[in-house]
């Protein structure tokens, strides 16, 4: 019975490309038609074993929706035992070397420059080609606007035999997309969101309103939830209002219990942005925790378990990892001093003396709102119960520059909206130069805006997306945390002394801060001119 089975779902995929190859005879296109053959001659050989058609690449299915009755995507998985009958497949693929555009995507972790995506179509269809060895992609342009795409691809089993898949597309523009090389993994889901909330963005620019708190349609979280982005969006303020008002572990504290309400009706994909908030507040989550402090997270994060149980494995995974996350930050002994003794160590770091903190909280520097939504990475900030009770100013010192014009560049944050009272400021012995932080509070900001719209521009261009500016355009979910480039130009250093940093102190800028907080980082100081000849 298995046997007639396998025969059967080989047939079929047999009769897909048999079916597709219909509409090229058509069109006497001769190299289209001898690869098909080929595609063909390899599926039906006795060494060939199909197995699954819905194919992965690291983990992303091509997930192909037709739009066009021609634009269609087949996956065929396989295991070859003789290398031989894989090798007639491939010298089909590099005998059309001059007669299609051939990608040869051979690599190895420490030579690897770049990484590849074959994108099938305007559909979002993609295929992620990178760290592997073993991948051959062609395409063809044809006389009816449609394009005919082949990718080979396979890993040599200890046995001698090659595991691997076959994809065949019939669509329109197929093109290989590139991702610069950095360190972190990136998928092409992430892309493919960065991509929607590029798209969001560009759509807020060209509004009569110009509202940059425009609603986006929907949220991905880790690429595959779609959910709502109104009940997204509430679940992550809900978590920040809580933070506006109570630090350390009474802050986490309350945010499960806020989490446990949520979670009392939510629907399943409402579980996802339940557990995507929890894993996130438990990855920003510093403090070490008490046993005692563990058992009162563990209650209320084991009634979301029990919610979830029913639920997809990857909103189950929320859960578990944020109770491993938490379950790892135990320790009766760590206190605050160490918190401390680290911020105080990111100040020294960076050059940086906070010289002001009247009506500050106890810290000077936080992490877990990066512009780049990197949890671990620090920033300066200041942060008040009241609004415009706080007087902060942190500060570099520089005394042997060589006499010029010079430029500070910053990323900056305040919250509210519009005016902020919050500036960056540089100040020689003759002058104090001040620009204002935008107030974004801690969404958008121009710094996600543009990288989110030039992840759009690149694959509207088929240009090179970097990694970075995706992280950047899915920050907080897709909304960025606030953060603008602010920019001092024409700063005039005669006797190589400058001092610049971040302040809301009105005794330097005559402004009091308008609502509570602020945050700065990534100072740049650059030399750009000589001084002019007097």
């Amino acid at each position: 019975m298995n046997i007639m089975m396998k025969r059967i779902a080989k047939n079929g995929f047999l009769i897909f490309f048999m079916l597709m190859a219909l509409p090229i005879s058509a069109q006497q296109n001769k190299d289209v038609r001898e690869m098909q053959k080929a595609c063909m001659r390899f599926l039906n050989d006795k060494h060939v074993t199909l197995t699954n058609p819905l194919l992965t690449s690291h983990g992303q299915p091509i997930d192909k929706k037709s739009i066009h009755e021609k634009d269609s995507t087949k996956h065929v998985d396989f295991t070859c035992t003789d290398a031989k009958v894989l090798n007639l497949l491939l010298l089909a693929f590099m005998g059309h070397f001059d007669n299609a555009a051939f990608h040869y995507c051979y690599s190895l972790a420490s030579k690897i420059e770049n990484s590849e995506i074959l994108k099938f179509s305007n559909d979002g269809s993609y295929l992620l080609l990178t760290s592997r060895e073993n991948v051959y992609v062609l395409t063809f342009e044809e006389s009816d606007n449609l394009s005919y795409g082949f990718c080979l691809m396979w890993d040599n089993l200890p046995d001698g035999s090659k595991k691997g898949y076959l994809v065949q597309h019939v669509g329109k523009d197929p093109k290989v997309l590139k991702l610069a090389k950095e360190e972190d993994y990136t998928t092409m889901d992430s892309v493919r969101t960065a991509i929607k909330i590029g798209e969001e963005v560009q759509s807020e620019l060209q509004s009569i309103n110009g509202d940059a708190q425009k609603e986006i349609d929907t949220t991905y979280i880790d690429g595959k939830w779609a959910v709502t982005s109104k009940y997204h969006r509430d679940i992550l303020r809900a978590m920040d209002h809580i933070s506006d008002y109570q630090d350390g572990f009474p802050a986490l504290h309350n945010k499960v219990q806020e989490l446990v309400e949520h979670s009392k009706d939510a629907s399943e994909v409402q579980l996802a942005s339940i557990g995507f908030a929890l894993k996130r507040e438990a990855s920003r989550y510093e403090l070490l925790l008490t046993p005692e402090q563990f058992a009162l997270l563990w209650g209320g994060i084991y009634k979301m378990e029990n919610k979830a149980k029913n639920a997809d494995p990857q909103i189950q995974d929320y859960f578990k990892a944020s109770e491993n996350i938490l379950r790892g930050k135990i320790n009766e002994s760590v206190r605050l001093e160490y918190h401390d003794a680290k911020r105080h160590q990111f100040l020294k770091d960076i050059g940086f003396t906070v010289t002001k903190n009247e009506g500050g909280r106890w810290y000077y520097a936080v992490s877990g709102k990066h512009y780049t939504g990197n949890p671990d990475l620090e920033y300066l900030d200041g942060c008040c119960d009241e609004d415009g009770a706080l007087k902060y100013t942190a500060e570099h010192v520089e005394t042997n520059l060589k006499p010029g014009i010079y430029r500070v560049t910053v990323a900056g944050r305040a919250s509210g909206h519009g005016e902020s009272g919050a500036f960056i400021f540089a100040k020689t012995r003759e002058d104090t130069l001040l620009k204002e932080i935008p107030a974004c509070d801690d969404r958008g900001g121009d710094i996600w805006q543009q990288a989110a719209i030039r992840v759009k521009e690149a694959d509207e261009k088929g240009t090179q997306i970097s990694p970075k500016d995706v992280r950047i355009a899915l920050a907080n979910g897709g909304m960025g945390y606030g953060w603008s480039r602010i920019v001092i130009d024409n700063i005039v250093v005669r006797d190589g002394n400058l001092i610049y940093g971040v302040t809301c102190d009105p005794d330097l800028t005559g402004k009091t801060l308008k609502r509570r907080w602020l945050s700065a980082v990534d100072f740049v100081l650059e030399r750009v001119g000589d001084l002019p000849k007097e």
